[in-house]
């Protein structure tokens, strides 16, 4: 016999498939409830409402790719490669969750009736912002504020998700979808990496050795 959580866990997963399929708009709770295999009801009584729904992927999702990113970055040798790193695990984490990344930016997921952010999707930003600054401190984007270079690196990403989840990035010459964001997010990378005038200005002046 399904366990309550067994239920609420169904009805999830047959609403982020659904989405995946067919897109937000798809959502309903009698077509959910027939995936799933539950009582017509069993979605109102776990989620109250479509907006709930919503919002338990939208939770659920922000805190996977948080977690994604911040593994992610951890890995890495230094802090811009950390920003890359976490770049691209954004780019996978979309890709690998269709469902949840197509609920997770829309305004019926992210905010209750008091328009009070999700704290998950808080928490996604916060560990950008904490990568960015680390990348900026080491000199990543120094003609940039951190802010800018936090927005930058964002925009850059889920654009980029959103262009190869949808398809419109396919390249005729067969390259997949992994190399391309492996290629553009480098890219970016690289593009913010620290001039060579500016390491050397911050290197210490080696001092003279006595004959």
């Amino acid at each position: 016999m399904a366990t309550t959580d067994d239920v609420r866990r169904r009805v999830l997963d047959a609403s982020v498939a659904l989405v995946a399929e067919h897109g937000v708009r798809a959502v309903s709770f009698r077509e959910v409830a027939r995936r799933a295999g539950v009582s017509h009801q069993a979605p109102y009584h776990h989620f109250g409402n479509h907006h709930g729904i919503l919002r338990a992927i939208a939770q659920e999702g922000f805190a996977s790719l948080t977690a994604a990113m911040a593994d992610a970055a951890a890995a890495a040798a230094e802090p811009r490669a950390g920003l890359v790193a976490a770049g691209l695990a954004y780019v996978a984490f979309a890709r690998d969750h269709v469902g949840h990344f197509r609920v997770m930016f829309q305004d019926a997921a992210t905010t209750d009736r008091a328009d009070t952010p999700l704290p998950e999707a808080e928490g996604t930003y916060k560990t950008l912002v904490t990568l960015a600054t680390a990348a900026h401190r080491a000199g990543s984007g120094a003609n940039l504020s951190i802010d800018a270079l936090s927005h930058l690196a964002w925009s850059t990403v889920h654009g980029l998700a959103f262009l190869l989840i949808e398809g419109m990035m396919r390249d005729k010459r067969g390259t997949s979808d992994e190399a391309i964001a492996r290629q553009v997010v480098t890219a970016l990378g690289a593009l913010l990496a620290p001039s060579r005038a500016a390491e050397r200005r911050g290197r210490a002046p080696r001092r003279a050795t006595r004959p």
